[in-house]
């Protein structure tokens, strides 16, 4: 009998959930801003490089999908990285009039990982295990901007999943 592989059907899938994302949001408003930064993963205890995009829907809800990717460590021929999908929801509070935002964040989280050893020695041995989780963020973050264009933001948050890892984000956004 021969075994269905999804794996495509999955990255396929992923793909026509941020394409949606990405057309609803243009339509709606006019606001998006587009960024990036650098994180950190206390699971692989290594930073990470990430992308993010905000789709305003109202002057105080946000949509953002993200990616990231982390480095993770590598320790006595131990390697272990992650590929994190994140899309998140903001609600927005004014805290100083149109310079400091602070919101909670929710949403849902795919995070692909791969862990592997090398070990030369007295034995040669090596293994490389892939596994991937979805699940769910919760966390919250602030926004400071510096102009109309530009702001900067922190997010930590919990990432609830098979895999739970906790993530701070830091980074610059600019309005297009």
């Amino acid at each position: 009998m021969k075994k269905l592989n999804i794996q495509p059907f999955k990255s396929n899938k992923l793909f026509l959930i941020f394409a949606a994302l990405f057309f609803i949001g243009t339509q709606i408003q006019a606001q998006i801003a587009l960024g990036g930064g650098l994180a950190y993963n206390e699971k692989v205890s290594g930073p990470g490089i990430t992308l993010k995009a905000e789709f305003n829907i109202t002057e105080n809800i946000a949509i953002a999908p993200g990616g990231t990717y982390f480095f993770g460590n590598s320790l006595y021929g131990y390697n272990q990285n992650i590929i994190a999908v994140d899309v998140n929801a903001h609600y927005f509070f004014n805290i100083i009039e149109e310079k400091l935002k602070i919101y909670p964040l929710l949403g849902i989280n795919y995070s692909n990982y791969k862990t592997g050893s090398t070990y030369y020695g007295y034995y040669y041995n090596t293994y490389e295990v892939k596994d991937s989780a979805f699940g769910a963020n919760i966390g919250a973050g602030g926004r400071w901007a510096f102009s109309e264009k530009l702001s900067v933001y922190l997010e930590p948050k919990y990432i609830i999943s098979d895999y739970e890892q906790i993530v701070i984000n830091a980074g610059i956004l600019f309005q297009i």
